[in-house]
């Protein structure tokens, strides 16, 4: 069976993976992608590289739920400031997405850049090892 992170996201969309259209599939070259991105193009290439792919040898992968650390905050404000930093990198993820679909002068970059850098010292040692 073929596993992939439960934070992982979708490279096209970067939807995070979930059951439905937001099932994660691998292509021949290793990328993955979620199945609505997969079934809305117009061409069997890989959005990332270009390497052309048949349907028949997509494969559906598992999210691995079983990595995801069981958290018990000690107490109200451990589950504030979780949510708050949760909050906070979705706005920036969808900052990026934005900036990626549409452009943005090099100052928008910078501040967004910025931004990332400060939200990622502020967080736990292993919690984003991904990134």
């Amino acid at each position: 069976m073929l596993v992939i992170h439960p934070n992982s996201t979708c490279d096209v969309c970067l939807e995070g993976y979930s059951n439905g259209q937001n099932t994660p599939h691998a292509i021949v070259c290793g990328h993955s992608f979620c199945q609505g991105c997969l079934e809305s193009l117009t061409r069997l290439t890989c959005p990332l590289c270009r390497t052309r792919f048949e349907l028949q040898d997509v494969r559906k992968l598992h999210i691995d739920r079983g990595q995801t650390p069981r958290v018990t905050p000690s107490s109200v404000t451990d589950v504030i400031e979780r949510s708050t930093s949760d909050d906070e990198a979705q706005r920036l993820q969808n900052d990026i997405a934005r900036i990626v679909k549409e452009g943005a002068k090099v100052s928008e970059l910078r501040r967004l850049l910025d931004d990332c850098r400060s939200w990622y010292k502020n967080q736990p040692p292993d919690q984003y090892d991904s990134l």
